[in-house]
Formats: C-alpha cells, sequence, structure tokens
C-alpha cells in the first residue's frame, strides 16, 4: 500500500465518523492554540523588554572603562589596565569585534546664546561614528577632519535656560518639569555653544572654547540623546590645557570645567591623581566604545573583556537576567499550555480505541486479504497524525487571531490618553515567530502520531480468523 492509498484511506475511514472526529480535532485545536498562546506571552515580555532596553542604548555597544584583575581572594593581580592606545589595539584583536573608538569626556556649564546650562561632551573618533550606528535627524555626523564642530543630542537643548528662567529657578518658581518648556532640538542646528575652561581652578588661567552644532542625533530617549560630541582631536586639546604645566601642579590637584558667569555653581569633571588605580596620564582615555556584531558577540567580548582586566559594561550584560526570567516564565506558561494538549492526546487515543472496537470485522478482511501488519499500523497512525495535522493547523489560524486581539487590548490600556504610538514604539505582549508556528504544526502531529501507537499496536495484534468470528 503507497503512502497516497494510504492517506486516502486513512481519511475516508476519519470521516466516516464525522461527529467523533470532529470532536477530537477541536481538542487538538485548544491545546495547539493553548501552548502556542502562552509562549507567545513568554516571548512577547522578553521581546518587549528588549525593545524597552534599545531605545536607551545600543545592545552592540561595549563600554570599556579602566580596571585590574583580581584573584580568587581578591587581590590585584599584576598593574592597573590602562586605557591606552596599545589597549585599543588589544581590544580590536578581539573576536567577535567589529569597531572600536577611545574617547575622551568633559562636562561644563557651557552657554548657548543668551541661555545657560550644561554640556557633557565626548570626542570620539570621527569616521567610528556610522560604526557605532549614529543617525542625524539634522544636519551630519563629524566628519575626519572637522575643527571646533559638535553634534548634540535630541535632549541637549532642553538643559539650557535664559537668565530669567534662573532666576525663577533660584527662586523657587519653577516646580518641576511641568514649568519647563520642551525646545526643539533643530534649533540648535548652526549655533555656537561655548564653554569657559579653568586650569586647575584658577581664575588667572582660562580660555574660551567655542563650537558649531552641525548636527543633531536621532533618538529621543536613548543614552547619547543627553550628549554632545565632538572630534577626539578637539577635546585633546581641551585636556592639553587642564592637564599643561600651566593647569597642573603635578601634584594630582582637581581640575575644573565651569563657565565664568554669576550665579553659576563650579563643577568639578575630573580629577587626577597620584594614588593607586587613578589617571595619572593625561594622554590616556576615559573609556573606549567598542562595537560588535550581535547582542550574543557582545556578551563573549564583554566577558572576554573582564578576563582581561578591564571593566566593561553594556545594555547586552543586563539581558542575561531578563532572559533567565523570560525562559522561566515561558516554561510556566508552555507547561500549562502542555496539559491541554496532553488532554487532546488522550482525546486521540480514546478515538482511535473505539475505531478499532468498530471496525474490527474491516481489519480482519484486511489481514485476510494481504494487508501487512505494517500497513494496518500505518494506516492507524496516519489517521491519528492527521487529526493532530488537521486541529493543529486551525489551532495555530487561532493563535494568531487571538494573538492579535491580546495586543490591541494590551496597546488600547498602554496608549490610554495619549498620543497615537509609531510603529516603531508599539510592543507587543504576544508574538508568534515563524519558528514558533513551524514547532506547533510538528509537535501536533507527533503528539497525534504518539497518542496513535497503542491503538495501531493494539490493531495489529488482533487476529484476523478471531475478528471476523466475533463480527
Amino acid at each position: 500500500m503507497n503512502s497516497v492509498d494510504l492517506i486516502r484511506l486513512a481519511q475516508k475511514s476519519l470521516w466516516r465518523r464525522k461527529a467523533r472526529t470532529i470532536l477530537t480535532v477541536v481538542g487538538v485545536m485548544i491545546g495547539t492554540t493553548a501552548i502556542v498562546v502562552m509562549l507567545s506571552l513568554g516571548i512577547g515580555l522578553d521581546e518587549s523588554q528588549k525593545k524597552s532596553m534599545a531605545r536607551w542604548g545600543n545592545l552592540n555597544t561595549i563600554r570599556v572603562n579602566q580596571g585590574m584583575s583580581f584573584d580568587n581572594e581578591g587581590k590585584p593581580l599584576g598593574e592597573e589596565k590602562k586605557l591606552d592606545d596599545a589597549a585599543v589595539e588589544e581590544i580590536k584583536g578581539i573576536a567577535g569585534v567589529l569597531a572600536v573608538s577611545p574617547a575622551y569626556d568633559a562636562g561644563g556649564e557651557a552657554k548657548l546664546g543668551r541661555k545657560k546650562g550644561y554640556l557633557q561632551l565626548i570626542g570620539m573618533d570621527p569616521k567610528e561614528m556610522d560604526n557605532f550606528e549614529f543617525k542625524a535627524s539634522n544636519g551630519r555626523l563629524l566628519h575626519e577632519g572637522d575643527r571646533n564642530v559638535i553634534v548634540v543630542g535630541s535632549q541637549v537643548i532642553n538643559n539650557f535656560m535664559d537668565e530669567a528662567q534662573l532666576r525663577q529657578m533660584e527662586r523657587g518658581m519653577m516646580m518641576g518639569p511641568r514649568n519647563r518648556t520642551i525646545g526643539d532640538p533643530a534649533e540648535m542646528l548652526d549655533q555656537r555653544i561655548a564653554m569657559q575652561i579653568y586650569a586647575n581652578g584658577q581664575q588667572d588661567k582660562k580660555r574660551l572654547f567655542s563650537y558649531t552644532v552641525v548636527g543633531i542625533l536621532e533618538g529621543e530617549y536613548t543614552e547619547h540623546a543627553y550628549q554632545a560630541y565632538a572630534p577626539i582631536e578637539e577635546i585633546k586639546k581641551m585636556r592639553k590645557f587642564m592637564f599643561s604645566s600651566s593647569g597642573s601642579d603635578g601634584a594630582g590637584n582637581e581640575i575644573t570645567v565651569r563657565m565664568a558667569s554669576k550665579g553659576m555653581s563650579t563643577r568639578s569633571v575630573s580629577r587626577v591623581s597620584k594614588k593607586s588605580g587613578s589617571r595619572s596620564d593625561a594622554d590616556n582615555y576615559n573609556f573606549i566604545l567598542v562595537r560588535t556584531g550581535d547582542v550574543e558577540d557582545s556578551k563573549k567580548v564583554s566577558q572576554t573583556l573582564k578576563d582581561l582586566g578591564y571593566n566593561s559594561w553594556s545594555m547586552a550584560d543586563q539581558l542575561e537576567g531578563i532572559e533567565k526570567t523570560s525562559r522561566t516564565i515561558q516554561a510556566i506558561l508552555g507547561g500549562i499550555g502542555g496539559i491541554t494538549l496532553l488532554v487532546a492526546a488522550l482525546g486521540i487515543t480514546n478515538t482511535m480505541v473505539m475505531s478499532i472496537y468498530e471496525r474490527t470485522r474491516e481489519i480482519g478482511v484486511m489481514k485476510v486479504i494481504g494487508a501487512t501488519f505494517r500497513d494496518i499500523h500505518s494506516l492507524f497512525l496516519t489517521e491519528a497524525a492527521l487529526i493532530g495535522m488537521i486541529g493543529g493547523t486551525i489551532g495555530l489560524g487561532l493563535s494568531y487571531l487571538v494573538s492579535y486581539i491580546i495586543n490591541q487590548i494590551s496597546q488600547g490600556f498602554m496608549n490610554r490618553g495619549g498620543p497615537p504610538m509609531s510603529p516603531e514604539d508599539v510592543m507587543n505582549i504576544s508574538v508568534i515567530p515563524f519558528w514558533l508556528a513551524g514547532f506547533a504544526i510538528v509537535f501536533a502531529i507527533l503528539v497525534g502520531l504518539m497518542a496513535g501507537l497503542y491503538p495501531a499496536n493494539r490493531a495489529v495484534r488482533l487476529s484476523p480468523v478471531e475478528a471476523i468470528r466475533n463480527e
């Protein structure tokens, strides 16, 4: 008996008892829907958390800081790992690293036109900005060879206020963000921001650093939304003045960056000390940015960096706990759905066993006219597999419908009273990936086959003579 004949015969046998077959298929359908929807909730939770984290920072970017290796007893091993050019080359050689950019940072009070505020300035390699997925919503990114220019995040403009607002704040008349006007970041384009640098906090040793804004970075809530970026050579000039003989007495005193303006406080940005573990070389970088291919590479590279003695941090490091929680939730929800499918499997077994009792004479005749044990066994397994396949396919379609309804209801609650969300901001709490859809069909068929094993074996063991005589 070939496969086509086997499927046709199995189909006819099932449809001779439509009511029983339909009820059994419904059981498989409900079980498949339950397990798919339950797993989709766990997957959706994991995806929404990753998407939420990605809004704040790139999951493929690692920030490397100066560090030291320790033994099992907590004693330091060797010297502290410094962030210099040798460290940059060492990090470039790690497998999985796609791009590396050393960086300096400086922060201080600055002036934008008639407004005053605080500016966090980071110097990095301009040619690496594309590799780290920086994108400009207005203007452009930094180019190699740029001088006295910066690109700023979309929230930087909200760090600046005019004199009237500053006086109101000093008098306590502005209570929280409700009274703050949210500025349009595009207004900063082609504007100049000035920072007055005081070497070693000495009033008579100062220098004005002025930069033109050439670009506004995309991302309203990302980590770089509150930062400004300049070519690394420009920040080197600032640091050269800060750490020069006229700007540092070499004794490890504090160096500050501030604006010489009335009513503005002094904010320190770095401390140089000769104590162990502190940065005493002005040429050492504050941190190094590392770009990897994907999240898994980020985890491996981050661990490698720690093994080498560096301190590293990335958004991907936070995913480990999230993924463990997600797997636990998926296991619990999948187990609940699996119980429903187990009940459906018992229904398939019951249907097939009842079919044997009703078709005893038919089985005996098939054996008498030459049907082999394998043919009988295959026939009943095919019937059980068809029940699983039909129920699984319908259940998968129902799962997509239930998932859509769940997402629509959840989005309605999350967006209640707010503006419409863009497609990028929409977070579905139920996600059915292609692999889960394929798994659902295959699993339903396997459940049908497993449930049909006992009835098939029982049909094979029937004696043809006894079967015909009893009938």
